[in-house]
């Protein structure tokens, strides 16, 4: 994992999330190209305040971090993490 990243963007909060995904065929019709999109909403302001598309093997591997991320802070708030465990994933 790269040393940790340093973000120019502020974080905003959003409370839902729209998933899709959209399939291209090439002009040749070969081949299918498909990407997930992701839009983060806040919907007090009722506003997509962030849309991210990613490659399904990327979406994949966002699942199963996801998935032990939420493992890692369920046991967290049960006591059973040291106090300064670093949280932080990489996907790349």
């Amino acid at each position: 994992m790269p040393a940790r990243l340093q973000s120019k963007e502020l974080p905003v909060f959003a409370d839902e999330v729209m998933v899709s995904f959209t399939i291209k065929r090439s002009k040749d019709g070969k081949r299918k190209d498909a990407v997930v999109r992701m839009s983060f909403i806040d919907s007090m302001k009722k506003t997509v305040i962030s849309e991210v598309v990613v490659s399904p093997v990327t979406a994949d591997a966002l699942s199963r971090v996801l998935g032990k991320t939420l493992e890692k802070l369920e046991g967290a708030l049960r006591g059973e993490m040291k106090r300064r465990e670093d949280t932080t994933t990489y996907i790349g």
